[in-house]
């Protein structure tokens, strides 16, 4: 008589197929968890019915599936590296294919991945500060040694190793070995190399001489200390040890009697000081100390939920349950009341709800939602749509408010201030003075958007990275991107979306499927730092903004533009239920060329909630620019600047008179001096008419096209060189009248 199998027994064997489906049937794209549940008991037919006996024998009850039983079960693999899920879809690893030929019994396997499972589970707290901090990681392309890294936060590297590449968190490949390699000596599959390389790649950090199809190296000297890297995401972990009674996280904590509708801070939390999350079953007990173990607890209490609120309902529990600490800060609000206290001790377990202990500190004289919150503040809990939420940035500014400051904090240092236009900036861009520069800071201190407008060669774009690079500062290197719109461009490229990635083929075979990620685009890069980094300007300079389709690309962020204090709810719920703001110390500078007329004009609603300046030839700043530079150029090659070349702006001053006369009252199209001052138009001999030849004429030919005009007869060079009394250079004409003798045709 066969012995009964034990539910370990079934799992191992469970998790053990499913591992050789994945390496035999989709060894580099993985499988969505149906298809694999069906094809893993197509090859082990035995394994429900094995499932159903060893329940009935087993001394405890189990009330959950089999298949939910493996789906929890598998995040023992993952958090040994075996297993990557994510979009739904199971992955082997190259570490768990390694695992799979070395160890053949499932069982063993199954208790290798436990034994890994509990090493992670006694190091967590310190691995949870390791991946936070290598989130945080400054923009600009580093990376970090995953062993160094490991030693500073107490994590065995190989525990901190496979976790990254179980879980995939942000930045996870940033971490790499100590001579830069992917997989720090980790069994790395093809597949897995090619999305190292095209990361690495994007990063700007791929060594391409030191990499091939076997190894993946980052750029040498983009290692940084992390030491130096992450010593402010360390702080906060040194900090608690050392001061267990100082408030580190703020949540906003909503909660109403569900007979009468009476907020509970009126009543039962109020009169019993505590805060109470109440779940409609059975919550999860202190085993369940991370978000996938809570996960798993809500999927199998409410399995006929749908996903996106069992999702919320267990991030909410996660966060009371886990993140949650005491010396915390709680906000509860009833009506316009607001009420503040401290959180006294862990959660406590009641038939349906969790409760914490909290010293409520302002019952009696209860903050005014509206007067006394901050406006960012406020619009988070106005708009918040959880029960548990959290919003840290501004722990301090609340402890403030109600005279409770905690011993090591210190108030924010912003906001952001905007400096002054300096007489060096106006002299680096030609310009007479501070005056119009002045002007563009002030509408950008009033209305956080501004446009630059005008014909092409006016130094718009020029203009907007010069000022941008002045307000930021310091900073400018990190805090200021350019994007350029076009007619393709969406909200998925500016903001986020989730965009597809190709997967590599085993042995450099490229035909794999696809994968799906989250990405963050510029703006929601930049807006994300300039929240964490409130006094600090920055700036996103967008050229050739009405190029774009600006409803498309802007989507929900619309509003954001002229109401900076609200949030929103972004498309793909990546604001965690809180809600999106762009940060008030985010600026955008953008650009218009008004003589393109392949696009539109903006509407009227994008024009509301931007500024204006106009860039244009005839009127300052940009008329007199051209002389400024010619000055400049003359005197930095020892010259007198008063006798500098005047022939360039007096040609420029008759093209745009001309076009001014062709075209009566319409101001849009004019040359900017920009033409005329690039090498192009002054490295040698025949200078002006190859600039004359290539970019004059043509421009000018297709502003002109279909109205009868012989633009070489009323713009040649030669043509208003007669017309100014403008001499051509010696050799210049020395070489015509050759090709005139040549070809006494000509004449």
């Amino acid at each position: 008589m066969d012995a009964v199998p034990s539910i370990t027994t079934v799992v191992a064997q469970a998790l053990h197929t499913a591992a050789a489906v994945l390496r035999e049937d989709a060894p580099q794209d993985g499988m969505v968890f149906g298809e694999l549940w069906e094809r893993m008991l197509a090859r082990s037919p035995r394994l429900k019915e094995d499932w159903a006996q060893a329940v009935r024998e087993s001394p405890q009850e189990v009330n959950t599936r089999f298949k939910n039983y493996m789906n929890r079960s598998a995040s023992n693999l993952v958090r040994a590296g075996w297993l990557y899920r994510g979009g739904r879809r199971w992955q082997l690893t190259g570490i768990g294919l390694d695992a799979l030929v070395h160890i053949p019994d499932p069982v063993d396997f199954y208790l290798e991945a436990t034994r890994r499972y509990r090493k992670w589970e006694r190091q967590q707290r310190e691995v949870s500060v390791a991946v936070t901090a290598l989130e945080q990681l400054p923009d600009g392309g580093y990376w970090v040694a995953l062993e160094e890294m490991a030693g500073e936060f107490g994590v065995d590297s190989d525990v901190l190793g496979t976790v990254l590449r179980g879980t995939r968190p942000p930045g996870w490949y940033l971490a790499l070995g100590e001579d830069g390699q992917a997989g720090a000596g980790l069994p790395l599959l093809s597949h897995e190399r090619d999305q190292w390389r095209s990361l690495l790649d994007e990063e700007g950090l791929l060594d391409i001489g030191l990499s091939s199809l076997d190894t993946v190296r980052a750029l040498p000297d983009r290692r940084m200390p992390v030491r130096d890297a992450l010593a402010a995401a360390k702080q906060p972990l040194e900090e608690a040890a050392a001061d267990e009674e100082t408030p580190r996280q703020l949540w906003i904590i909503r909660g109403v009697d569900a007979a009468t509708g009476v907020p509970l801070i009126r009543g039962p939390w109020r009169d019993n000081a505590l805060v109470t999350l109440d779940t409609g079953f059975q919550p999860p007990t202190m085993a369940a100390r991370d978000l996938d173990s809570v996960r798993r607890v809500v999927e199998t209490a409410l399995p006929a939920t749908g996903p996106a609120r069992r999702e919320a309902v267990a991030r909410e529990l996660d966060a009371f349950l886990n993140r949650m600490r005491k010396g915390d800060i709680v906000l509860s609000t009833d009506g316009f009341d607001t009420y503040v206290g401290v959180v006294g001790g862990p959660a406590a377990h009641g038939a349906e709800r969790l409760e914490r202990p909290v010293d409520w500190r302002n019952l009696g004289k209860p903050l005014d939602f509206l007067k006394d919150l901050p406006s960012g503040l406020s619009g988070v809990v106005q708009d918040a749509d959880s029960q548990v939420l959290e919003a840290t940035e501004y722990a301090e500014t609340v402890l403030a408010l109600i005279g409770d400051m905690p011993r090591a904090a210190s108030l924010p240092t912003g906001p952001a201030v905007l400096p002054d236009a300096t007489a060096e900036l106006a002299e680096a861009l030609h310009m007479p003075d501070t005056a119009w520069l002045q002007d563009c800071v002030e509408l950008l201190r009033a209305t956080p958007q501004l446009i630059f407008h005008g014909p092409p060669g006016t130094g718009k774009t020029y203009t907007a990275l010069a000022l941008a690079r002045h307000l930021a500062g310091a900073s400018s290197a990190t805090n200021v991107r350019l994007v350029q719109f076009h007619p393709a461009y969406a909200y998925e490229d500016f903001f986020e979306g989730i965009r597809p990635r190709l997967g590599g083929g085993q042995d450099g075979d490229m035909s794999g499927g696809l994968a799906y990620d989250l990405v963050r685009g510029p703006l929601r890069k930049l807006a994300d730092e300039a929240e964490r980094r409130p006094a600090e300007v920055f700036v996103l300079v967008i050229d050739e903004i009405n190029r774009g389709h600006l409803a498309k690309i802007f989507g929900e962020l619309y509003f954001l533009l002229e109401y900076r204090t609200e949030r929103v709810h972004l498309l793909y719920g990546s604001d965690d239920g809180r809600g999106f703001r762009l940060p008030p110390n985010l600026h955008i500078l953008g650009t218009m060329n008004t003589v393109d007329r392949s696009v539109a004009y903006m509407d009227a609603a994008m024009r509301r909630r931007f500024s204006f300046m106009e860039l244009h030839p005839e009127t300052p700043p940009v008329k007199g620019v051209l002389a400024s530079w010619l000055r400049k150029q003359t005197e930095e090659r020892g010259g007198d600047p008063d006798t500098y070349d005047d022939s360039y702006v007096r040609l420029l001053d008759e093209i745009n008179q001309l076009l001014a006369e062709s075209s009566p009252g319409d101001r849009s199209f004019r040359v900017g001096p920009s033409y005329f001052m690039q090498d192009l138009a002054h490295s040698g001999d025949g200078a002006l008419e190859r600039l004359w030849r290539t970019q004059i004429i043509p421009l000018l030919t297709e502003h002109h096209w279909g109205d009868g005009i012989d633009v070489e007869a009323v713009y040649g060079l030669h043509v208003l060189r007669e017309r100014l009394n403008i001499l051509p250079p010696p050799a210049e004409d020395t070489a015509g009248d050759a090709d005139e003798a040549a070809n006494p045709a000509s004449q």
